[in-house]
């Protein structure tokens, strides 16, 4: 693949992460609006970002099953159509059950992303260039975070909420179209001996990694609360909390570039996530600190989580590849992200009740930072189980 194709695909899988992860991030970027338009409280706005979260883990393995069988290119239109039918539905809701019904809608194109996209990447480039383009697509889900933060609010205001989502809508429908133009064809869902392949069970790198993603989405989704606590705890304005919520957006960007391309080339894809893990440890630890002794440790706790619990991902999805092969890589996909959005979906509750009902942030912190102690207790026994099929040896 040259390198003008490397950047066309690239771009794709990177727009694409973003578009499909764009749901559960567009409710709270708007909502206020949302609220105010269909007065709803904020429980039931919480209710339908836990949708997307919750649905979104428990379709992913029927999503990585269905990739597997049509391929990466058409999975990846499907994605592409997918989202631009949730900003539709979400743009034209008047009563909140057409907003569940689009946050739904959100979770099947979430469930769709990573598998979809790990799917394409094992059909067309080749093992040694896979780690800075996984992380590039990766990074699409921060970066589609940062850039709706700041793009999506001006748009509400000036236009409204209704027109903003269908704005959204429209660049989903048209990278769809080029997609089927641009992107190659995938090689072989037919063929039975890919098909006979696919039925055999996945390696066990694959379960060490569903519970590593379990232990780190549920240690790393303390980011949800980071703005909040920034305000109650170290009693910093709203503006300090967003500026914290996007130095950890940022930062994870370029995080998931480097330690993919870092895992790739150095083949330490079991290493790089232990020390993840540590990372993640430090930063709980570091968080905990700032509400305690110093306020600015607040920056450098926002700088390692996201190179820690923000970041594993780009890892974890390259490792997948190299352990699944290219005819199971969308299931294998699907079940690591099972674990990973459940681990996402259940933190913020448990977390956010542990804070109602002590009054303090201490135990979130201890207790993200002994699930992500664990999870580096996860790596080590991969390290003991049988070899690995292809990437993931050190």
């Amino acid at each position: 693949m040259g390198s003008d194709r490397r950047i066309v695909f690239g771009s794709f899988l990177f727009t694409a992460m973003g578009m499909a992860t764009f749901t559960a991030a567009s409710l709270g970027i708007l909502a206020s609006f949302v609220i105010d338009d269909l007065g709803i409280t904020r429980t039931q706005l919480g209710i339908a970002v836990a949708v997307v979260n919750v649905a979104a883990a428990a379709l992913s393995p029927v999503a990585g099953r269905v990739t597997d069988r049509i391929g990466g290119r058409a999975a990846l239109v499907v994605l592409f159509v997918t989202a631009a039918a949730t900003f539709l539905i979400l743009g034209t809701a008047v009563v909140y059950p057409m907003l569940l019904v689009g946050a739904l809608a959100g979770a099947f194109s979430q469930a769709s992303a990573n598998p979809a996209t790990n799917k394409l990447i094992a059909e067309v480039v080749p093992v040694g260039r896979r780690g800075v383009i996984t992380g590039v697509k990766q990074s699409g889900v921060q970066a589609g975070i940062f850039l709706g933060g700041v793009t999506v609010p001006s748009l509400a205001i000036a236009l409204g909420w209704r027109v903003a989502y269908l704005i959204v809508a429209a660049a989903p429908l048209l990278l769809a179209a080029l997609a089927m133009k641009l992107i190659p064809a995938s090689s072989g869902p037919g063929d039975v001996e890919i098909h006979e392949r696919v039925r055999v069970g996945l390696p066990p790198a694959i379960w060490w990694l569903m519970g590593y993603g379990f232990l780190m989405g549920f240690s790393g989704s303390v980011t949800y609360l980071v703005p909040l606590f920034t305000e109650e705890a170290l009693g910093r304005g709203p503006v300090a909390g967003g500026l914290a919520a996007a130095t950890i957006a940022l930062v994870a960007v370029f995080g998931r570039i480097a330690w993919s391309r870092y895992a790739e080339r150095s083949d330490a894809f079991r290493l790089s996530l232990g020390v993840m893990a540590v990372l993640s440890v430090m930063a709980a630890g570091l968080f905990y600190s700032s509400s305690q002794f110093a306020g600015w440790l607040l920056w450098p706790a926002a700088v390692m989580v996201a190179v820690g619990s923000s970041s594993w991902n780009s890892v974890g999805m390259l490792a997948v590849m190299g352990e699944a092969g290219i005819e199971s890589t969308g299931r294998a996909s699907g079940f690591v992200l099972l674990g990973f959005l459940t681990g996402l979906g259940i933190g913020p509750v448990i977390f956010g009740a542990l804070v109602d009902r002590t009054g303090s942030y201490d135990l979130m912190w201890l207790l993200s930072a002994v699930a992500a102690a664990v999870a580096l207790v996860v790596v080590a026994g991969w390290a003991h189980s049988p070899g690995p099929r292809g990437a993931a040896r050190s």
